[in-house]
């Protein structure tokens, strides 16, 4: 994801092979974002007919053929389509979120999945360091090394239980859980109780068509709640900083070394990560985004504030001229405490296990949607608001986050996914409830 941060910078240069204007390099930058929903949809498709394992897996080819063809490009053209072909490998990722939800204890799912973040954070950390010691072409090719390394790694991990009973495998579920836990009669008892779920969910589909299943409470509404997270997500700023990273510093006035200044907030942000997902471990969901929204309001409302009085200076005879970058750095500061991880992860915990797969796909390739919109606008956006505006819409977009949380959002901390399907049905399933009961002392 950062690998944009660290290309466009180098094919300005005059001594580039490849050159790029301001208008090429923003689709450069968003082709490694356009194609994300399509990944996304291919990714919800191969989950339900493969398995969430193989979907996984999968993720691993087109990020090896695009890395190659971006490390071996002679012109634009060859440069655009991989960059296009990774993108669509990032949107097919978002298997790995159902694959942590349905594999993970109820207590240690969060926790679990916001793993995820933290090594999206140690890539871009590595990113922004082939870009400092190395150039464009061997960092794609350093990419694609990994991604060799993900597909023989994950032929080593079962199969999610919750597939494997989808499919009637009840003895595979059965090996899956006891592989996953270490422990034959746990095993059998959250196959026992994961078989009874899925016969009473295929009673209830059997006489109900595609259209109601997707009318259901269940369904439609983890759906907008999603979508609306997404959107605050991504109108905060977060990920406008990490595509146009260098870009992004070289508005607000930094003196320091673009590329260092790169190093150093990716090193924060991966920090931070580690510190967010202990805290989501911690505490409830909806406090880390109440909390995620106000430090990312303040940090971008302050940094704003400053470029409105000084950003029109030389940079030499502005007042504490660090306090922009501080500010940029404490908004990835926030971000990993819950707003860059919190929807991602809930991709996996909201919907109902019979449409899991494919509403991932479907939200994940809507969420990559808008944050395609907002990379390619970015420059646009920067000419009509300026540094500072653009930085004052961030900020109201992370307060707002503090309404839909308190309105919208709802808690899956410590909760079955069979807890959160029944809380949208009106259901309020505790302890008592028969099945939730059944799950938590077998799970327990």
């Amino acid at each position: 994801q950062g690998y944009s941060a660290i290309l466009l910078p180098q094919l300005e240069e005059a001594t580039s092979p490849i050159q790029a204007n301001t208008d090429e390099g923003s689709w450069i930058a968003s082709l490694g974002v356009i194609t994300n929903p399509l990944g996304a949809i291919l990714s919800g498709i191969l989950m339900e007919w493969l398995g969430r394992k193989r979907a996984v897996q999968l993720v691993s080819i087109p990020f090896f053929v695009g890395w190659l063809m971006i490390a071996f490009s002679q012109n634009l053209l060859i440069l655009c389509i991989g960059r296009a072909i990774t993108g669509m490998a990032i949107g097919m990722g978002a298997a790995c979120y159902v694959y942590v939800a349905e594999i993970s204890l109820p207590e240690h799912r969060g926790f679990l999945s916001a793993f995820g973040p933290i090594f999206v954070s140690f890539g871009v950390l590595l990113v922004y360091c082939f870009g400092y010691f190395f150039r464009w072409q061997m960092a794609a090719v350093a990419c694609g090394v990994t991604a060799v390394i993900s597909f023989i790694t994950i032929t080593f991990i079962p199969e999610t239980p919750t597939w494997f009973i989808s499919q009637g495998k009840e003895d595979k579920a059965t090996k899956s859980v006891v592989w996953l836990r270490g422990d034959n009669d746990q095993a059998k008892n959250e196959v026992v109780v994961l078989s009874e779920a899925s016969r009473s969910k295929k009673k209830t589909e059997e006489n109900t068509s595609c259209l109601s299943i997707f009318a259901q409470p269940s369904v439609w509404k983890p759906f907008f709640i999603l979508i609306c997270f997404f959107i605050f997500q991504e109108g905060s700023g977060l990920y406008v900083i990490l595509y146009y990273a260098v870009n992004f510093f070289q508005e607000s006035g930094s003196t320091m070394d673009k590329y260092v200044l790169s190093i150093i907030v990716a090193s924060v942000r991966l920090c931070m990560s580690v510190v967010g997902t202990i805290c989501i471990k911690k505490f409830n969901r909806r406090t880390m985004a109440m909390v995620s929204g106000v430090a990312m309001a303040i940090s971008m409302g302050v940094a704003g504030t400053y470029e409105y009085f000084y950003g029109s200076q030389s940079v030499s005879s502005r007042p504490w001229s660090w306090i922009p970058q501080v500010c940029i750095v404490a908004h990835v500061c926030g971000s990993m405490l819950g707003m860059l991880q919190l929807p991602w992860v809930m991709i996996g915990e909201l919907f109902p296990s019979s449409v899991r797969g494919f509403m991932s796909g479907i939200v994940s390739s809507l969420a990559y949607f808008f944050i395609f919109l907002l990379i390619k606008g970015y420059n646009t956006f920067l000419a009509y608001l300026n540094v500072y505006g653009l930085m004052w819409v961030f900020a109201a977009i992370s307060l707002s986050v503090i309404l839909f949380t308190l309105l919208c959002l709802p808690e899956t901390q410590g909760r079955t996914l069979i807890e959160i399907e029944n809380s949208f049905h009106g259901i309020k399933t505790k302890h008592k409830d028969v099945e939730a009961r059944k799950q938590n002392e077998c799970l327990k």
